[in-house]
């Protein structure tokens, strides 16, 4: 009777051992946790989110407070510390942007030419690279946005109408401000008989700017080629 009571004292001892071991291994093997709550100023906490989940270890959790533009970064304090440095630089807000369009209609038959397009070096140069002699400005447009926003604008003149659509890109090279440009310009061709108007796509183009810089987007062929739209583009950085 002793030696199973001894017996039974020996193995609710060793038990006890092994539990108290594995929980000091579970201790040793669970690594240091760190929390922080930070807050989203310029972009979407869902885009943040998005993106810091790629990065985050297996252990890490990433939560947003509801109704809030805060998250909830829990994580190892490495880990933590390289999430809140991605944030950060994810985080930036967005340069606010303008741009000069300039609708120009250029034609064979004779026409006035105005002063200020005549010592434009933009119409020279187009002068001896186009077959159109005569130039008229129809439109000139500011457009204020911001990096990586789309903007719509209505253009026109001559009895035409325009409709634009732009979307920028800020690049900035050292010192040096540049855009992408991803740009529309489609014409208008009345309505349907359900009231829609309808559009044909003139030009359509992606290109990359200087700040400063005038460039010509595009040139697209009117009345079967007796006029030409020119569209001349500018762009700068609202500092």
């Amino acid at each position: 009777m002793k030696k199973s009571i001894i017996g039974l004292l020996i193995i609710f001892l060793f038990l006890g051992f092994s539990t108290s071991l594995y929980a000091s291994q579970q201790r040793l093997t669970r690594p240091e946790m760190k929390k922080v709550i930070v807050e989203v100023k310029y972009i979407n906490a869902n885009r943040a989110w998005s993106v810091l989940r790629k990065f985050m270890s297996p252990q890490g959790v990433i939560t947003q407070l509801p109704g809030d533009n805060r998250l909830i970064i829990q994580d190892t304090p490495e880990m933590v510390d390289k999430l809140v440095s991605i944030l950060k630089e994810l985080d930036v807000k967005k340069q606010d942007l303008q741009f000069e369009i300039e609708l120009v209609l250029g034609t064979m038959k004779e026409s006035s030419t105005s002063k200020e397009l005549m010592s434009d070096y933009l119409i020279k140069e187009l002068r001896s690279l186009l077959k159109y002699k005569y130039f008229k400005r129809l439109d000139l447009s500011l457009i204020k946005v911001q990096d990586n926003s789309r903007s719509h604008q209505r253009l026109g003149g001559e009895g035409m109408s325009f409709s634009l659509n732009l979307n920028p890109t800020y690049i900035q090279e050292g010192n040096k401000d540049n855009f992408k440009v991803e740009l529309i310009l489609s014409q208008s061709r009345g309505f349907n008989s359900e009231g829609e108007e309808k559009f044909i796509k003139l030009i359509s183009t992606v290109l990359t700017i200087k700040s400063g810089d005038k460039s010509v987007v595009g040139v697209s062929k009117l009345n079967g080629g007796d006029k030409a739209l020119i569209l001349i583009i500018e762009g700068k950085v609202i500092k």
